[in-house]
C-alpha cells in the first residue's frame, strides 16, 4: 500500500515542540503530530506550513521534511496531500481546505473556533468537508487512549458503578483544556442535556488563545448525573482531571491520566451500619497514554482508507463547542441554566 502524502499546516507546540520536553516524553512516547508522522508508516510526510521561520528550520532540520515554507499554495503544489493535519489556531482552515483538492481525510486541533466567534468558519469547514466528502477528524486524543476506550465501553461502571457525582479541573481557557475536559466527560458519561454557569467568566491569562475565558460551569448529563467543572491558574500548579464517584467506588483521573486510581466501597470506619469510599486504600490503573497520539493516526489511516470509523469525528466536535458557546452565554445572563438542543 502506498503511504498518504501528508501536509501540516502549523509547527508549533503540538506539532512539534512537546516532542522536545524530557518530563513529557517519560509518559507519552508521541508527544507530537511531528513524532507520530515521523514513525508512522502508513503517512508520507512531505510538508509543513508555517509562517514563522524557526518553526520552518526546526522541520527541515529536526525531521527532515522535504517541503517547509509560508506559502500553503506552493507547498500544496509540491505535496498534493491526501491528509492534512491542521494545527493552526481557528480562523481560516475553510480556506485552507479548499486549496487542497486530493485530500482523503483530515485531522483538525482543537478548538474549532476562537472564544467569542460565531463558529462561521467551523461552519464553513464543515461544509466544505461534506460536500467533497472528506472525513474530519479532531484531536481529542483521549478518545484514542485505550484505558479511557476502556473505561467509556463499560469499564468504569464495572469498576465503581452508576456515577453519582463527578468534579473537573482545567486551565488555560475553556477553549483550550476546558474543550478536552468536556469531550472526556462527554466519552465517559454520555451526552450533557443542560449546561450551567457556576459564576462569571474572566479572562484566562497566559492561556495560548488570547480571548480565551476561564468559568466554572455544571454539566447535567442525559443519564443523570451532573458534573462541576472548576478553572484553576496554572501559574500556580496545572491540573486537567476528574474525580468521579459511583455507587460502588471511586475513580480519578488526574495529571492529564498520568495517574489512575480506583478506591473500593467499604465499611465504614466511623459508623456501625455504613459504608465509605477508602480514598487511602487506592489501586492505580495502567497509563496507556504513551501511544495515545499514535493510535489517533491509526484511525485517521483507517477511516481515509474506509476501513474504520472516526473515533473522534468533527460532529462530535462541534458539539463540545456548542456547550462551551452555552457555558458563555450562561456566565452572560448571570447563570441561566440552559438546555443542549
Amino acid at each position: 500500500m502506498t503511504a498518504l502524502r501528508t501536509l501540516v499546516v502549523g509547527f508549533g507546540q503540538v506539532a512539534s515542540g512537546l516532542s522536545r520536553d524530557p518530563r513529557m516524553a517519560a509518559h507519552f512516547k508521541y508527544a507530537s503530530h511531528a513524532a507520530v508522522l515521523d514513525a508512522h508508516p502508513t503517512f508520507d510526510w512531505q510538508g509543513v506550513v508555517d509562517p514563522n521561520t524557526a518553526a520552518l528550520d526546526d522541520a527541515r532540520a529536526t525531521w527532515t521534511v522535504p517541503h517547509a515554507g509560508s506559502d500553503l499554495a506552493a507547498i500544496v503544489d509540491a505535496v498534493r496531500p491526501e491528509i492534512a493535519v491542521l494545527a493552526a489556531p481557528p480562523g481560516n482552515r475553510a480556506e485552507m481546505v479548499e486549496a487542497m483538492p486530493d485530500l482523503k481525510a483530515l485531522l483538525v486541533e482543537k478548538p474549532l473556533s476562537r472564544p467569542g466567534d460565531d463558529g462561521a468558519d467551523s461552519a464553513r469547514l464543515a461544509a466544505i468537508c461534506a460536500e467533497r466528502g472528506i472525513p474530519v477528524l479532531v484531536n481529542y486524543w483521549r478518545r484514542a487512549d485505550r484505558l479511557f476506550r476502556d473505561l467509556a465501553g463499560g469499564g468504569l461502571t464495572a469498576r465503581i458503578g452508576q456515577a453519582q457525582a463527578v468534579t473537573g479541573l482545567y486551565g488555560n481557557g475553556i477553549a483550550n483544556n476546558g474543550g478536552h475536559l468536556i469531550d472526556f466527560l462527554r466519552m465517559l458519561l454520555g451526552e450533557v442535556s443542560a449546561v450551567q454557569a457556576l459564576g462569571p467568566a474572566r479572562l484566562a491569562h497566559g492561556a495560548p488563545l488570547p480571548s480565551d475565558r476561564h468559568v466554572a460551569f455544571a454539566l447535567t448529563f442525559a443519564d443523570g448525573p451532573v458534573a462541576t467543572v472548576q478553572p484553576l491558574d496554572f501559574s500556580h500548579y496545572r491540573e486537567v482531571g476528574l474525580d468521579i464517584w459511583g455507587e460502588d467506588g471511586r475513580l480519578s483521573i488526574l495529571q492529564e491520566g498520568i495517574v489512575t486510581q480506583v478506591f473500593p466501597r467499604t465499611e465504614n470506619r466511623g459508623l456501625s451500619g455504613e459504608h465509605e469510599i477508602a480514598s487511602d486504600a487506592g489501586t492505580s490503573l495502567e497509563t496507556t497514554l504513551s501511544d495515545a497520539f499514535y493510535r489517533m493516526y491509526d484511525n485517521l489511516a483507517g477511516v481515509a482508507e474506509g476501513r474504520a470509523v472516526a473515533w473522534s469525528p468533527l460532529a462530535s466536535a462541534l458539539v463540545n463547542e456548542r456547550i462551551i458557546g452555552l457555558v458563555l452565554r450562561s456566565a452572560a445572563q448571570g447563570g441561566a441554566r440552559l438546555s443542549v438542543d
